[in-house]
């Protein structure tokens, strides 16, 4: 059930960051990171993270890239949004790399 508590919120923070002033500049990003890492922490397998990998750099090239600029009226705002929720993904990427390095030294 948190899970898809993390991922509602996740996903509204990065919706209200794209269409609206309502969430400021400081606390939505450091929201969208500690949402990223406690749902990476829990459901992310550190030795088998290719999927959430693959994720996180999907949805930060498409971006980056603008490729939803093109899209009339919206665009701009999903290209923010989408660059939004890519900060949590790659707080995720991060958690795993770190629970894997502590893996590997605690043997």
């Amino acid at each position: 059930m948190l899970n898809r508590v993390l991922v509602g919120l996740g996903t509204l923070v990065g919706l209200l960051m794209g269409f609206t002033t309502m969430v400021p500049d400081t606390v939505g990003p450091l929201l969208l990171v500690i949402i990223g890492i406690v749902y990476s922490v829990m459901n992310t397998d550190a030795e088998d993270a290719t999927g959430s990998l693959v994720l996180a750099i999907a949805v930060g090239g498409m971006a980056m890239s603008d490729v939803l600029h093109h899209i009339p009226a919206v665009g701009m705002q999903l290209n923010t949004a989408m660059g939004a929720l890519s900060m949590a993904l790659w707080a995720g990427v991060a958690t795993v790399a770190a629970t894997r390095i502590f893996n590997r030294i605690k043997g």
